[in-house]
């Protein structure tokens, strides 16, 4: 005869379940009778500009978006603008999200007292929902904020920015004998939290050097974006000089700089500042999202690097609309040879260019989309396209 529990340990049972549902819920395609909530679709609206100028690629292709407030959302949309696919968190929010060559997403999460991009947790998630990892602030070697990008390395560790304080001797600018400096790092981790390797902007830079450092001490820097370049060392880029750096990856000892002041030499008219979504595209080009402050106006651009000479070449300048001028965070992506997914976070706004900067499809959203990263349907599952 089977052993009944006692009803105190089944409500307990019970509770834990729903809670556990409560705070991670999922929906996706493995369940075609059972419609999407409507309140899903309610946040997008897409218009078609240029339809016969549109790619197939697009036209078959998804878009992966995550909204940072409270609750949490992972959004895939199809190119009519349709939720296909969704992930929600309650309590926390997704800060960024990244689609990794194993199929997964890979995030950054932050309750609404973390700001922008900066939050205390790493969650990877398979497309089935299933949580393959998930990292908390304060477990192993993970003690700092983390903030603006999540990444896998070739050997499957987790590649992230971190927040980075010193105790400075700003006395020489004005300051104080031990003023406090707040900037950026590379953090990597393996799949439980331990330090495999430690990068920090005060390993290269002294603060008492930089002569508005009074002025930015409390977000020194700002680094915005991580990626690898094509021989396996760091592409690193910071907001508030206008610069990318790219580091080694075993030494952290700076390559070169490119950008305002670096190392490079390329055309005034392609001149950036405050750039993001800096990254190596399908063309083997270094490709970035430039925000375009000093000018108002923002635009994506892409360049041939010579590393040898010190020379760029500019393969791609497509401007943004000036209504749509975007002067903080944004991404740009390569969908195809002549398509660019550039999004316009600050005005709520994806949109597909040619590579002069045509507009011909647009999404709006009811939320600030940090980016717009583009999936092709043969990089995603069959339970989700078909």
């Amino acid at each position: 005869m089977k052993k009944k529990l006692p009803v105190l340990t089944v409500l307990c049972l019970l509770s834990l379940f729903w809670s556990s549902c409560a705070n991670h819920s999922s929906k996706t395609a493995m369940e075609p009778k059972a419609p999407m909530p409507y309140w899903l679709q309610e946040p997008f609206n897409t218009d078609s500009l240029q339809p016969a100028l549109v790619s197939p690629v697009f036209k078959n292709g998804y878009i992966l978006l995550s909204q940072r407030d409270e609750p949490g959302l992972l959004y895939l949309l199809n190119a009519k603008g349709t939720v296909v696919w969704y992930h929600q968190v309650k309590g926390t929010g997704f800060k960024t999200a990244h689609f990794t060559e194993n199929k997964t997403l890979l995030c950054i999460l932050g309750s609404k007292e973390y700001a922008t991009s900066y939050g205390n947790e790493i969650m990877e998630l398979s497309l089935k929902g299933d949580t393959l990892l998930h990292l908390k602030k304060g477990q192993q070697d993970f003690i700092n904020n983390v903030h603006h990008e999540v990444l896998l390395s070739p050997g499957n560790n987790i590649v992230t920015l971190s927040t980075e304080e010193r105790l400075v001797d700003l006395t020489a600018r004005g300051g104080g004998p031990k003023d406090t400096v707040r900037s950026d790092g590379i953090l990597v981790m393996d799949r439980k939290g331990n330090k495999v390797w430690q990068w920090s902007v005060f390993d290269a830079l002294q603060p008492v050097n930089d002569k508005d450092i009074i002025r930015t001490r409390m977000d020194w820097m700002h680094a915005n974006s991580l990626s690898f370049d094509k021989d396996g060392n760091y592409l690193i880029s910071f907001y508030n000089n206008g610069q990318i750096w790219k580091l080694d990856a075993k030494t952290g000892k700076i390559i070169w700089k490119f950008g305002k002041g670096g190392d490079f030499k390329y055309p005034a008219t392609a001149a950036f500042d405050m750039g993001h979504s800096v990254h190596i595209n399908s063309e083997n080009n270094l490709m970035l999202f430039d925000n375009g402050v000093s000018r108002q106006l923002s635009q994506t651009l892409a360049f041939k690097l010579n590393e040898t000479t010190k020379e760029a070449t500019v393969t791609i300048q497509s401007p943004i609309p000036s209504y749509l001028f975007n002067d903080r965070m944004g991404s740009a992506y390569l969908v195809d040879s002549n398509s660019i997914l550039q999004c316009c976070s600050k005005r709520n706004t994806v949109i597909l260019t040619d590579r002069k900067g045509t507009l011909l499809w647009r999404l709006r959203c009811s939320f600030i989309p940090y980016r717009a990263e583009f999936i092709t349907k043969e990089q995603l599952p069959a339970f989700i396209v078909n």
